[in-house]
């Protein structure tokens, strides 16, 4: 009788991937390049969605922050590597984790599969050889340094899959040809200013009112040292440059686009023909004949004082200097021919990739601009606005991506260009950021009549519902604060608390002990180490009108920190929770923290004030649910829909779940009774007690 053959478990073969992926992967961060997987874990552990029983996979390919692929292995003389059973017990395991391919490997071939095609597939997205003809375990070992060798090359061949695929989705902006002109000319222009401002920061007074002009608008920290490297001292000015040169530009096309239009009876604003003194080499002159265009359209819209208003930046792309070319004219008339010879409408969809293609890749990261994904702002809007007659407030609108899509979200359930405008409301500091949102807003519909957007230039928390704002409409005369609007929408800051100046504190202290003195309502004792987006939904309450909607992205820290257990009370007590999301495969808004929406629906207060005792007025069987999405939000919407509609079906699905969802491909759901979340002791005093 023959002396039985030994075998090799799976676990074993499995170890002998793992240092090569380490290795491969130090040796392309080395090389410059970046590697797609940093680790092969063995044997990881993992919950089967559909009977719930923990079951062990054998290698977890993994980023250096995520895994990537889960991989079940099975020895050659045991399973084919296509084996049905074996494809849907990897498929099961992906699943359950939420990653996009499952792989299934008999030591002898690799198999890579597409997790959202399911578990019976005929066809891999790739099939490598590992080890030829090896039909036995136990011949393994012999073969070992020739199966870690071939997997280097195997994790080279699925690595240049995803960067492919990874190039398709995420490569550039693409932007129309009209604004890859005007992005050419503003380049052209920015370039000359720059050279001017190398030579105004010797002027220790001109350095910094630039400095802190770029710190107030964008929150950036930069030196402009003439003494420093002069390639770092050029490079800085020519991102100044750039950017101021680009709000200019903004203001020539919201111009030229007023000068196209008419009023609300349809009569023209009868504007001057946008033009410079093209011949000249003095920048004060430019500056000079721009500020008299601003001023004549303000006087003649009787509006756009926000937008038409020359500021810091104005001084520093039009600073005079010694080294100031005799060009200046004719490059900004070349940005002016650019602006006058294209139809800019609807410039939320190009506006935002114009400016982030025009920064460098230090100052996009150092001043946070990546854009609000519009998938993701189609899912907020298509929650939070139901009827084309709602009101909504934007508390922080940014450069107005969230303001602009609930225009077309209420366009798109039957509302007038007028109607929309006058019922979108926006508040933002920054004159820049307050700006754009205006901008925005009034060219979104460049065919309309004009109207006038209510756009609030101030900080959220020196507003109040139903006062007077200070700004003054044409068609509308003085504007008021909105109150009992049917929607509050946003992206509010993640800015630590802490870190504002004392009287900022005070100023938000005063915000919501002037409404408690109204309502009683019981405002959370946020800890010093709260972000001020906490404060935010305390101010959307009050905004909100009973059986109104909050539709906010927030930081995780909602739900992994004391302050956010206290905005989990807040929101358990005076609203119904219908969706926390948040997502395993993508980060929203570029944030160095993961991020997580808020879909709720206000209820009436209750008649305990100052009672932290269940709110009558939330259905005792209300349910939460916690969603984390497995797939990027933009696989989700349909495409097919016009702007503004894409995400209602999404919407309805996730809010019309009524049980918990591990096997779906799109997200795992968790339900729990709100009345669980919702703090019963004594210790979490109110605001206003």
């Amino acid at each position: 009788m023959g002396r039985a053959r030994s075998i090799v478990d799976e676990r074993t073969l499995a170890g002998w991937f793992s240092s090569p992926t380490e290795s491969r992967a130090v040796r392309l961060a080395a090389e410059g390049k970046k590697p797609v997987f940093f680790y092969a874990d063995v044997e990881e552990h993992v919950q089967d969605p559909q009977t719930g029983v923990t079951k062990r996979c054998d290698v977890t390919l993994r980023s250096r922050t995520r895994p990537i692929a889960t991989v079940e292995m099975k020895r050659p003389e045991v399973a084919a590597a296509d084996s049905p059973a074996l494809q849907n017990d990897s498929w099961s395991k992906a699943v359950g984790r939420g990653l996009p391919y499952f792989l299934t490997a008999n030591f002898r071939e690799i198999l890579v599969w597409e997790t959202s095609k399911g578990p019976d597939q005929r066809t891999p997205l790739i099939q490598f050889t590992l080890a030829p003809g090896l039909t036995h375990s136990s011949i393994a070992p012999k073969r070992r340094i020739e199966m870690s060798e071939n997997w280097v090359k195997f994790l080279d061949e699925f690595s240049e899959l995803l960067l492919e695929k990874e190039r398709r989705e995420k490569g550039p902006r693409k932007l129309p040809p009209q604004v890859l002109e005007l992005k050419e000319v503003i380049h052209e222009a920015a370039e000359e200013a720059a050279e001017r401002i190398q030579a105004a920061v010797e002027n220790e007074g001109f350095r910094q009112k630039a400095l802190d002009a770029f710190r107030l608008q964008f929150g950036v920290e930069t030196s402009l040292n003439p003494h420093g490297p002069k390639g770092r001292l050029l490079a800085e000015s020519l991102q100044v440059a750039t950017i101021a040169t680009f709000v200019v530009a903004t203001r020539l096309m919201l111009y030229q686009a007023l000068a196209n239009s008419t009023r609300p009876d349809g009569s023209s604003f009868g504007l001057d023909l946008l033009d410079i003194t093209r011949t000249t080499g003095d920048p004060r002159r430019v500056f000079s004949d721009l500020a008299g265009l601003y001023e004549h359209a303000q006087r003649k819209t009787g509006d756009f004082e926000t937008q038409f208003s020359p500021g810091e930046l104005d001084d520093i792309v039009f600073v005079d200097a010694s080294t100031t070319r005799r060009d200046v004219g004719s490059l900004w008339g070349k940005i002016i021919d650019v602006v006058q010879g294209a139809d800019w409408q609807a410039p939320v969809t190009y506006v935002p990739g114009l400016y982030e293609s025009l920064l460098d890749d230090e100052h996009r990261h150092v001043m946070g601009v990546h854009y609000t994904p519009d998938p993701v702002v189609e899912l907020i809007t298509a929650y939070a606005i139901q009827d084309p007659a709602d009101v909504v407030l934007d508390p922080a609108s940014g450069a107005g991506t969230f303001v602009t899509m609930c225009y077309e979200r209420k366009k798109a359930l039957g509302s007038t260009h007028e109607q929309a405008l006058a019922e979108v409301y926006a508040v933002e500091l920054a004159q820049f950021a307050a700006s754009l949102t205006g901008f925005n807003l009034t060219l979104a519909d460049t065919s309309a009549s004009s109207a006038y957007p209510r756009v609030f230039r101030t900080d959220f928390f020196q507003t109040y519902p139903g006062e007077h704002s200070g700004l003054e409409l044409p068609d509308a005369g003085p504007v008021l604060y909105p109150q009992q609007v049917n929607a509050v929408v946003g992206n509010p800051p993640y800015i630590r608390f802490e870190n504002r100046l004392p009287e900022e504190r005070e100023e938000v202290f005063r915000f919501l002990q002037k409404h408690f003195a109204k309502t009683q309502t019981a405002y959370p004792n946020f800890t010093g180490k709260a972000d001020i987006w906490a404060f935010f939904v305390a101010g959307a309450h009050m905004y909100l009108r009973p059986g109104g909607r909050l539709g906010f992205v927030v930081s995780w820290n909602l739900l992994a920190s004391e302050y956010g257990d206290a905005v989990i009370t807040f929101l358990a007590r005076y609203f119904k929770i219908h969706a926390l999301i948040d997502s395993r495969v993508e980060r929203w808004f570029a944030a160095k923290q993961n991020t997580v929406i808020i879909l709720a629906e206000k209820v009436a207060d209750p008649a305990a004030k100052l009672s932290h005792q269940t709110n009558p007025s939330v259905p005792n069987d209300h349910q939460v649910r916690f969603v984390r999405l497995k797939r990027p939000v933009d696989e989700l919407v349909s495409s097919e829909l016009p702007r503004g509609k894409r995400a209602e079906d999404l919407v309805d699905e996730i809010l019309s779940t009524e049980q918990d969802a591990g096997g779906d491909l799109r997200w795992d759901i968790r339900i729990f009774e709100q009345k669980a979340l919702l703090e019963t002791e004594s210790s979490r005093d109110g605001f206003g007690e």
